[in-house]
């Protein structure tokens, strides 16, 4: 028996196959499993007259038996197997056929503390669905469960946590993300001072640590903290656009994203004569008019992309270790990257939402699930975006704390 935790919205989530407006068999590099591997090279097996172990080879760049191999994508970055919108390995020869990246995605598996944690990435369309539109979405429940992951290389294990103050933690950084009390862009500058006194200790002791945090932030004790922080449109947009464009010219970016990017450079009415400054001063416009105002009457929406986030991807803590194992690193380093990194994801996301807003004259939930999916399968699972975005940010922020506010801020 084992505890399993997972988010209300998780045991809803259905694949919808050949219905997806956006493939998980296409846009980026699939990684195999060493056993699956294996089995491939069984000369008997074939799909569309082409043995199996033709659609394979393997990783250079492998860590351990998870990523032994990867898919050979083809010239528009689709995985050869995909036919009429579904997975012919799978169709044919089922599941135990399909590597298990493939089997668990969108799923995300975390065993820590003894507890089996449960999550969806939102790179998927019906995965971002259910986790944007419905405001209770990100509320927990826990059980106990005797049965084992299906795919237990699938799940990740977070080394050194042996109770749940981990899990403490996140929720206590979930409470402050979701303090309505305050503007969201506050809740997470506030992170940022949280950091500060979290280097170096343990998750237990963050525990009342942050429960401090959050009654200060509640009372309003950094009130004059966020009234000296002062808005810098143009260093906002400009970090924004510098990251963007060097991702989409790094590597492969799909259609969806592409288009939400079009869609924010025309409500901005972008031109090669255009300034920073003006383009500047119609985001500023445009959040004023349409994003601030739609964002005030759906808060759901945003918290629940940033509480997911946190969850996922056991922030502020988690260091990659081969074999889908992970440390916990409350170094100071360490935690200030985690902290830069979810305020550029919101950043972008906002500031990419509100040039959509200013095409359109106004928001809708649909147009927030298609930015927040196509960019999270663009940006959140690039582990160069994360090293580029700390690097940018290291270079250009003379100051942390005000650059950060000045980079979230409405």
């Amino acid at each position: 028996m084992h505890k399993v935790r997972e988010p209300q919205y998780f045991d809803r989530f259905r694949c919808i196959g050949a219905e997806c407006e956006d493939t998980c068999c296409a846009g980026w590099g699939v990684l195999v499993d060493e056993e699956t591997y294996e089995r491939y090279q069984n000369p008997l097996l074939r799909v569309a007259d082409k043995p199996l172990s033709s659609l394979i080879e393997i990783n250079p760049a492998r860590s351990g038996a998870g990523d032994y191999a990867k898919i050979r994508m083809d010239e528009q970055a689709t995985c050869p197997a995909l036919h009429q919108g579904l997975c012919s390995i799978q169709q044919t020869f089922t599941e135990l056929y399909i590597p298990d990246l493939c089997s668990t995605y969108p799923r995300v598996l975390t065993m820590t503390g003894g507890a089996l944690e449960k999550s969806l990435h939102l790179s998927c369309p019906e995965a971002a669905r259910l986790v944007l539109n419905d405001p209770d979405a990100m509320i927990f429940h826990e059980r106990m469960e005797e049965a084992s992951p299906r795919r237990p290389r699938s799940v990740a294990v977070i080394a050194g946590e042996p109770d749940d103050s981990l899990y403490a933690v996140r929720t206590l950084f979930a409470e402050v993300i979701r303090e309505r009390s305050i503007p969201l862009w506050q809740r997470i500058v506030s992170i940022g001072f949280a950091m500060d006194q979290l280097a170096g200790v343990g998750t237990a002791r963050a525990v009342p640590v942050l429960e401090d945090h959050l009654r200060h932030l509640r009372q309003g004790s950094f009130r004059e903290l966020f009234a000296s922080q002062r808005s810098d449109p143009a260093f906002q947009l400009e970090t924004v656009l510098d990251l963007v464009v060097a991702r989409i010219g790094s590597d492969y970016t799909g259609p969806r994203f592409l288009q939400c990017y079009s869609d924010f450079m025309r409500g901005l009415a972008w031109t090669a004569d255009s300034s920073m400054e003006e383009l500047a001063a119609r985001c500023s416009l445009a959040s004023r008019s349409y994003f601030q105002p739609f964002v005030r009457a759906h808060q759901h929406l945003l918290e629940n992309y940033l509480v997911s986030y946190i969850f996922r991807t056991v922030f502020p803590y988690r260091r990659k270790l081969p074999d889908q194992k992970f440390a916990m690193d409350s170094g100071e380093e360490s935690l200030r990257n985690a902290f830069f990194l979810l305020a550029v994801h919101y950043s972008i996301v906002r500031t990419l939402l509100t040039g959509m807003a200013a095409l359109h004259q106004g928001l809708n939930a649909e147009q927030v699930v298609q930015l927040v999916q196509s960019y999270s399968k663009a940006f959140l699972h690039s582990t160069a975006f994360e090293t580029a975005a700390i690097e940018y940010l290291g270079n250009n922020l003379k100051e942390p704390a005000s650059g950060i506010a000045a980079l979230v801020m409405d």
